[in-house]
């Protein structure tokens, strides 16, 4: 598609309007009213403030139907809880991995599908902020410290792989709204401490005068970590200024985090008698974000709306990783046969982009009906540099450099364009059904440039039509049913496309070595669902069906920090969930239970060394059938809350999920098993002591459980006594690496607020 095309495509799209900002924009959009049966039930059934079924509205234009909510009130109710954990407790099919050890940079898996600030793993998930996609540019990850949790109103997960969402969403989209100065008028003052030397304090307030409001937020926390060399800290700041006047909504948003993470990486099965060990140190990265977010919307009559947003995204990182050389050959270590390595990192990422969009919902023959359409536009810009340093091993497995930084240097620029046009129609042809269709035609670039002359540069294309249906049916007041089909895109991202060749691995997050091109990553998911309203309770039930084709997947090599990025032909990805709400006079409670199978449907060969059923070259054959890694089968949920006065709140929660299959056991076949099963307790309380101090004391962790959420298959090179480095190869022992949970911890948290 040459630019004129392009540009005479936006013309058109405006005058038509756009598709994306109806999905982006935070406004609620005055839907079709729900019939007045259905508003009856939902108010007859008692709620919780975790997860709210049938929204009337949440990003724009288009409700998304049967999606999960979960309130600002609930987040907050969860002291010392990370933002990730909160998501993963609430969500029916939630699970997270730590597999750096740090408490605010896991990965979160719904449905199998995972958001994680890792480079490496398979990206999944979409994530918004106030309509403008968070996922960074270089490898599509999500740095779920910058968002900043104390501002939140609330998340919306839409749960399947709809084309409105856009480029890179498979197995569904986060959506993260937050509050403005209107609706949460008023301040608050906090401070919490307890175990690992935690401490955080926080301040916000809000109000309004006349047609303008303005909302300003800010946090603080430190954390030592509950292993040695892991602390960490967060700092963010958010503003937000919005104006309503004469049927136009703006809103300017502003988002500024610091925060630095240090990691205690996974251990040796054999070591997990000492959970709050460490493997190798130090491991550290440095974020920081300036954010800024613009929407306006404009009610052009009673029956057309058109909506605009722009963004503009400076995120910058930094890192420092410690690393076995796994190469190492048992003789005398020099600068060029090292027994480690240090490596320094350092990656700036710039994203903007536009989106317009266009609402009309003027009857069609007499029946309510719905038309967006939209035009998108995203521009990323990307500088990667990396230098790695010899290095050797202190008694406590702390790296100490025995050479300059001037090895395997790499400086890499990359430049994305993501373009998409996007139309849907929504008909209600009698008041207990909707019918609705659509699709997105997306147009995406990836050029790369080495500016040391190597081999990483390159230019990829990507381009496709995804479609979507769906029906909606509510017969009675009290049931509501959905069948949809829904397809889903997402192109390689450079971090992929410069470690695609099995002949010359990379080391992540760094060395990269050249671009040998993947193909686009496609979704094709059937979703089913009701839900029942019953007497005092509420009953969600559903099945998703996700055939992936040309999955990205990352083969990791024996030494673990090694490896390289290849096109799976086709995975399988189905969940069937169930949950329950309900709540009397003192009690509020929920249940839920997932049943998540993730299997690879094509078979490849796979170099997987420290795999027990490796043939004599280190290989593994992967059958169709064989399950994913690190994706539990089952996962279950059970909260309850207890209010026996106006003053006094007392909760708990359990989590449990199944057993797992580690990364490099693709064959499910190590003699080792899978990585086993656990469940979690968590309990807290909170006392109001007047209308403007209150007290909240949680545990988590309250048995103090050793357990692993995520496994790795590699070679334990630390096999000499007392755990130190062995300059002998044949001693190294291939293991089950293992990410321990944080142990016991308690935390007292403190709060004055006023309106």
């Amino acid at each position: 598609m040459t630019r004129s095309v392009w540009i005479r495509g936006v013309g058109v799209a405006l005058a038509a309007a756009g598709a994306q900002a109806a999905a982006r924009t935070s406004l609620p959009a005055a839907p079709p009213a729900a019939p007045a049966s259905a508003a009856a039930a939902a108010a007859a059934v008692p709620q919780l403030p975790a997860v709210v079924v049938g929204l009337p509205a949440v990003e724009g234009f288009r409700a998304p139907p049967h999606a999960f909510e979960i309130a600002g009130r609930t987040l907050r109710e969860q002291p010392a809880t990370p933002l990730p954990d909160a998501l993963a407790q609430n969500l029916p099919g939630a699970a997270l991995t730590h597999e750096q050890g740090n408490a605010l940079q896991p990965s979160l898996r719904f449905n199998g599908f995972a958001a994680s600030p890792l480079l490496g793993t398979p990206q999944g998930l979409s994530v918004f902020q106030d309509g403008a996609r968070v996922n960074e540019p270089f490898g599509d990850t999500v740095n779920w410290d910058l968002l900043p949790s104390n501002a939140i109103r609330s998340i919306t997960l839409v749960p399947y792989a709809d084309p409105l969402f856009g480029l890179n969403t498979l197995g569904g989209s986060v959506l993260v709204d937050t509050r403005d100065g209107r609706h949460d008028p008023g301040g608050e003052v906090a401070v919490e401490a307890g175990s690992f030397g935690r401490t955080a304090e926080s301040a916000r307030i809000g109000g309004s005068r006349g047609d303008w409001s303005g909302f300003v937020a800010a946090r603080n926390q430190h954390d030592n970590g509950f292993a040695p060399y892991s602390p960490s800290s967060n700092r963010t700041l958010f503003a937000k200024a919005t104006r309503d006047a004469d049927g136009n909504h703006l809103d300017l948003g502003y988002t500024f985090a610091r925060s630095h993470l240090s990691g205690s990486q996974t251990l040796p099965a054999e070591w997990m008698n000492t959970p709050t060990d460490i493997y190798t140190a130090p491991d550290w990265i440095d974020n920081q974000l300036n954010f800024f977010n613009l929407g306006d919307t404009q009610r052009l009559s009673p029956h057309w709306q058109v909506t605009a947003r722009v963004y503009l995204r400076n995120s910058d990182q930094s890192g420092f990783n410690s690393n076995v050389n796994g190469s190492y050959d048992g003789t005398a270590p020099t600068l060029a046969n090292p027994v480690a390595s240090n490596v320094v990192a350092a990656l700036h990422q710039r994203a903007r982009g536009m989106a317009l969009a266009l609402r009309r919902d003027t009857p069609l023959a007499g029946m309510p009906n719905v038309v967006t359409a939209g035009v998108d536009d995203d521009r990323q810009t990307v500088r990667y540099t990396q230098l790695q340093q010899a290095a050797g091993f202190t008694p406590g497995r702390y790296t100490v450099g025995v050479g300059p930084f001037n090895q395997q240097p790499v400086d890499l620029g990359v430049r994305n364009v993501y373009r998409g046009i996007y139309l849907t129609d929504k008909l209600s042809p009698a008041h207990w059904l909707d019918v609705d269709a659509g699709g997105r035609y997306e147009d995406a670039s990836v050029d790369m440039s080495d500016h040391l002359g190597g081999a990483l540069g390159g230019s990829h294309r990507y381009a496709r039509f995804n479609p979507s249906v769906g029906v909606d049916v509510h017969p009675t007041r009290r049931a509501s049913y959905q069948l949809r089909y829904a397809q889903g895109m997402r192109v390689p991202m450079p971090v992929e496309l410069t470690c695609a060749s099995p002949a010359a691995p990379c080391t992540l997050p760094n060395v990269l070595v050249a671009d040998p091109s993947l193909a686009a990553e496609v979704a094709h998911t059937v979703r089913a669902g009701a839900v029942w309203h019953l007497a005092g309770m509420r009953l969600r039930a559903s099945y998703t069906r996700t055939a992936l084709d040309n999955a990205i997947q990352f083969i990791s090599l024996s030494n673990m920090t090694q490896g390289y990025f290849a096109n799976i032909p086709q995975e399988l990805f189905r969940t069937a969930s169930v949950d329950l709400l309900g709540a009397s006079r003192h009690w509020q409670w929920s249940a839920s239970l997932s049943h998540t199978l993730a299997t690879y449907e094509s078979g490849f060969l796979e170099q997987s060394s420290s795999n027990s059923s490796a043939d004599a070259s280190g290989n593994i054959q992967v059958r169709p059938g064989d399950r994913l890694p690190n994706i539990p089968v089952w996962s279950a949920a059970l909260s309850a809350r207890y209010t026996p006065t106006e003053r006094w709140q007392l909760r708990g929660q359990l989590v449990a999920y199944s057993d797992r299959y580690a990364q490099g056991d693709e064959n499910n076949r190590d003699a080792r098993g899978s990585l086993g099963g656990f469940a979690r307790v968590d309990v807290g309380a909170r006392y109001l002591v007047d209308r403007h101090w209150r007290v909240d004391f949680a545990i988590h962790n309250l048995f103090n459980r050793v357990y692993a959420d995520f496994g790795q298959l590699g070679q334990n090179e630390f096999t000499g006594p007392d755990r130190s480095f062995s300059s002998d190869p044949n001693a190294w022992r291939s293991t089950r690496f293992e990410a321990p949970g944080a142990p016991r911890g308690a935390w007292l948290g403190v709060s004055y607020a006023w309106q």
